[in-house]
């Protein structure tokens, strides 16, 4: 699948006006020489329209569903597969019907399990032969409380509206429940593989415009990321993006584990399009994923809806004019690494003389980390609440305790 990428200068150009196209290989990562789709299933009836309510653990949207009488929880999570945990796999003793590679969002490969669902019932409707990866054992099952997720491929026969405000999620097949006007949606692009979906947001400093084809994906937590791979290849050189920082760390925990170490990017974008809808001062970080994605944290502005048959997608904010998103930012990220807390990225160059990857972490302000456990990392948001606060380390190669004092800039 091939994907535009434009930068243009306006008034005055930069180099030269010029349109990238990307091969994005990875863009659906699920790869595999028998399994040649996951887009296979279906819902049972026709003329539907349905609206459960949802849970909303760090801004995910968790659901149930009945399976063999039973009920479990997933994560509906547009930027996947579907996929369920090892317990759920052996629980329902289903036969594997081949191996697929999977890479998460932190670009690690997996060999994956692929089954055929049995019936699974949400909210009235019954989802037919889906087809699933079995994930492997890990926090996101185990602290999240969920038996797997419900991907595109889960979705892709209906229109999907994510409505925060309600915390309700509404499947139907019918066009005009919403009341939408087709000209003001979005054109989505759907992979051949599993149905993600992805559309085009739209750059702009005042001088240089742009554009990218990112994932709307319902199981990323931020606002929007930004691949590293097309930043340094089609973005770096225009200047589109204010480089606020740029160290060499990992901060990105996906499915099959912890990224690697590489280069990544802090940058502040002034203005970023989504769906026809203004987003302004927008600070965000480079991800090691091969794309970009807008993620959940969208749907505290307004309801999302994702019409998969008839590839648009729609945006109806819950206040008019742009929205400004400035906030300041700690100079550094934790992560959660073989079952500690550690500094995962420096931001702040002044401070690499005193901070490094690898110091654990021991407490950052008023919250004690060594009290806590890593589900509850993975349930809440563990920031200080001050602009300024002392974090306390072991150092990663003496094992030397310090404290230094850090700003929220």
């Amino acid at each position: 699948m091939y994907f535009a990428i434009i930068v243009e200068t306006n008034p005055i150009y930069y180099m030269k006006s010029f349109y990238l196209f990307i091969a994005l290989l990875c863009i659906t990562p699920f790869y595999g020489q028998k399994i040649k789709t996951m887009n296979k299933g279906k819902v049972d009836v026709k003329n539907y329209s349905v609206t459960i309510p949802y849970q909303d653990i760090r801004g995910l949207v968790i659901v149930e569903g009945v399976i063999n009488g039973k009920t479990y929880k997933f994560i509906l999570d547009t930027g996947a597969v579907t996929a369920i945990s090892p317990k759920l796999y052996s629980e329902l003793n289903l036969p594997s019907v081949g191996n697929i590679n999977v890479d998460d969002s932190s670009d690690i490969r997996e060999n994956m399990k692929v089954v055929t669902m049995p019936a699974i019932h949400l909210g009235g409707l019954t989802f037919s032969n889906i087809p699933a990866v079995v994930g492997s054992d890990g926090p996101f099952f185990q602290c999240l409380g969920i038996d797997g997720f419900l991907g595109s491929n889960f979705m892709r026969n209906s229109i999907v509206k994510f409505s925060y405000k309600t915390k309700t999620i509404t499947f139907t097949d019918k066009p005009g429940e919403f009341n939408l006007n087709k000209k003001e949606g979005a054109e989505l692009l759907k992979d051949k593989m599993q149905s993600n979906p992805h559309l085009r947001i739209d750059f702009n400093d005042g001088q240089i415009k742009g554009s990218e084809i990112v994932t709307f994906d319902s199981g990323m937590t931020d606002f929007y990321d930004l691949s590293e791979k097309v930043y340094n290849t089609y973005f770096k050189d225009a200047n589109l993006f204010k480089v606020l920082d740029q160290a060499n760390g990992s901060f990105s925990l996906g499915l099959n584990g912890v990224a690697p170490s590489t280069m990544q990017y802090r940058l502040l974008l002034p203005q970023l399009t989504f769906a026809g809808n203004v987003f302004k001062n927008i600070t965000f970080t480079t991800t090691s994923d091969n794309g970009s994605r807008i993620g959940v944290e969208i749907l505290k502005y307004g309801d999302v809806i994702v019409d998969y048959p008839g590839k648009k997608l729609y945006f109806k904010p819950y206040n008019q004019g742009d929205v400004d998103l400035a906030e300041k930012s700690w100079p550094v990220q934790p992560i959660l690494k073989d079952g500690k807390f550690v500094i995962g990225i420096v931001w702040d160059t002044t401070l690499n003389d005193r901070i490094q990857e690898g110091d654990e972490i021991l407490k950052f302000g008023e919250i004690d980390y060594e009290s806590i456990q890593p589900c509850e990392a993975l349930l809440t948001l563990l920031r200080p609440k001050n602009e300024v606060a002392v974090l306390k380390l072991k150092d990663v190669v003496t094992g030397e305790i310090k404290e230094i004092e850090v700003n929220k800039k």
